[in-house]
């Protein structure tokens, strides 16, 4: 099963190369796909960040030669271009955002995504996924989807807050990045066999069941409480719905962090009675 994973992993990292290749290529031309001049579009800067990480994934396993060294140089790149971004924007957005501008930047909730990424990367390149109570890979991955859950509520409920749009509402998540991110999540989740999620859902159809509700809680619970209150909110505004889908991510990653102190003290109690 692991390598019938690894080879879904592949695909999905050459399906991300090769639609970052051509939505780079697009920018470049000035014929960028799905744009939209009053709505979020994927920033030319998205697609050089999921190229350069999938890239790396892709040498790393075809390459025996390729240099370790370029990977943790690349990946910082991308990272530290990503925080930088977010602070240009959150410093002086006045000026480093023109909506007449061809340029467009990434989201602030995308770069937080991606730096997430690159980060559980350089750790992977650096050591394999420990077994341990504090599993850093699991959380890191979880929180780097946290962005695509607040665009959901923006597509689906049409608040700009949630799609991290500002001066330049070319400036937010669009459904073509929201895209690339869940393939990136589900072929890093797919490539690394060594996850505690793994794990645990190998331990029966019970652990399975209950990480799938609450993994979907998350997303279900603050929609269906804007459903229910549609008429006393407003459009635009941050609401407790924003409370409650960070509950649902607290209470997830608390029930895996659980879950994997209560392996780590079963093991050592095993190993003591051995």
């Amino acid at each position: 099963m692991e390598t019938r994973f690894l080879k879904w992993a592949e695909i999905l990292d050459f399906l991300i190369l090769i639609g970052s290749s051509v939505t780079l290529v697009a920018w470049i031309f000035g014929v960028p796909l799905f744009y939209h001049a009053d709505g979020p579009v994927l920033s030319i800067f998205t697609s050089i960040s999921l190229l350069v990480i999938v890239s790396l994934r892709l040498a790393t396993r075809h390459f025996q030669l390729w240099p370790f060294t370029a990977n943790l140089a690349f990946l910082m790149i991308v990272g530290g271009g990503n925080i930088s971004s977010i602070l240009m924007l959150l410093s002086a957005p006045a000026v480093h955002i023109n909506p007449k501008s061809t340029l467009v930047m990434t989201s602030i909730s995308t770069s937080i995504g991606l730096i997430f990424f690159s980060f559980y990367e350089i750790l992977l390149y650096l050591r394999r996924t420990p077994n341990r109570f504090w599993i850093l890979d699991d959380i890191l991955i979880h929180l780097a989807l946290v962005p695509g859950g607040l665009s959901l509520i923006g597509h689906l409920f049409q608040n700009p807050n949630y799609l991290s749009m500002s001066i330049d509402p070319r400036v937010g998540i669009s459904l073509l990045e929201m895209a690339f991110m869940a393939l990136l999540a589900l072929s890093t989740v797919l490539s690394n066999p060594n996850l505690f999620l793994w794990k645990f859902l190998k331990s029966g159809t019970a652990n399975q069941l209950i990480f799938v509700g609450l993994f979907v809680n998350q997303y279900i619970a603050p929609i269906i409480y804007l459903v229910l209150m549609h008429d006393d909110w407003k459009s635009g505004d941050f609401g407790p719905e924003l409370f409650i889908f960070f509950g649902g991510v607290i209470a997830t990653l608390g029930f895996l962090l659980f879950q994997a102190k209560l392996e780590e003290n079963n093991s050592l109690l095993r190993s003591g009675i051995n």
